[in-house]
């Protein structure tokens, strides 16, 4: 029997997951279309009841199917993990973390240095190294990087704060963005910056 007739006989249109164990339930009827579907719309001996159970159970064992593999997935992820060796690490063209922190000490403290505002900052970078200010964006952070046993570098979606800091004017840092552009500034020195 089609679909097609079976929904025009009783109009009930099923799923197509449905509609399979109709089928099932139809070729072990035993009877013509009519009476099958006669059986159906009227419950008779539970049909319509014993079918839709089977549906259910096929959904639920599809379901605990698809949570074993899910979990299963985790599993080889996390091992898959392990075997990479993920580590943290630092573009080491980039000024390293702990230089930062030991100009951004000083800011903490109140002593030798402070935390620039932005309108500073961007003061800072115009007078020395002449940009256009309406295109400089003051970055406040870096993203941590990881890498693995075959150096593939990835992101590990926290980040690190770089608030703008100013002790004398050959000792600050800025990173900040431009259109297209990516930089850093390091003790009056640019550079540029490795995302």
């Amino acid at each position: 029997m089609m679909l097609k007739e079976f929904e025009t006989r009783t109009g009930y249109f099923p799923a197509m997951k449905e509609y399979e164990a109709i089928e099932k339930a139809y070729i072990e009827f035993g009877g013509d279309k009519d009476t099958f579907c006669n059986a159906y719309k009227e419950n008779e001996d539970g049909i319509a009841e014993k079918i839709q159970y089977e549906v259910n159970m096929q959904y639920i064992h599809t379901q605990q199917l698809m949570d074993s593999y899910k979990a299963q997935i985790i599993e080889l992820k996390k091992a898959l993990e392990r075997e990479e060796e993920w580590k943290l690490c630092e573009n080491p063209n980039n000024v390293r973390q702990n230089d930062y922190a030991r100009l951004a000490e000083g800011a903490e403290t109140g002593n030798h240095s402070y935390y620039m505002t932005d309108t500073e900052a961007i003061a800072r970078i115009c007078d020395v190294f002449d940009f256009d200010p309406s295109k400089i964006i003051i970055i406040h952070e870096v993203d941590e990087l990881e890498v693995n046993r075959h150096k593939f570098l990835r992101k590990t979606g926290r980040k690190i704060e770089r608030h703008p800091v100013y002790c004398a004017p050959d000792y600050y840092y800025i990173r900040f963005n431009t259109s297209y552009w990516y930089y850093e500034v390091w003790n009056g020195q640019l550079r540029p910056f490795y995302d």
